[in-house]
């Protein structure tokens, strides 16, 4: 049941699993790796296809972001 970012990197911080997996997550929001990274502060990588979803390119929607 784990659905949080942190809740996940918790998990792995502490030793308690090497690998997380994400099904109802990933069902619920199909772009929770993104969000994860979005509140953890990581910056991912996007593939050609969603790289204008990227929100680096969209400061008016996100605007809490530094690019």
């Amino acid at each position: 049941m784990i659905t949080k970012a942190r809740q996940a990197e918790e998990i792995i911080a502490d030793g308690k699993a090497d690998i997380v997996a994400l099904a109802r997550g990933m069902m619920f929001d199909p772009r929770w790796a993104w969000h994860a990274a979005e509140e953890l502060g990581v910056e991912t990588e996007y593939s050609r296809m969603y790289a204008r979803c990227a929100p680096w390119q969209w400061p008016q929607v996100f605007p809490w972001r530094g690019k």
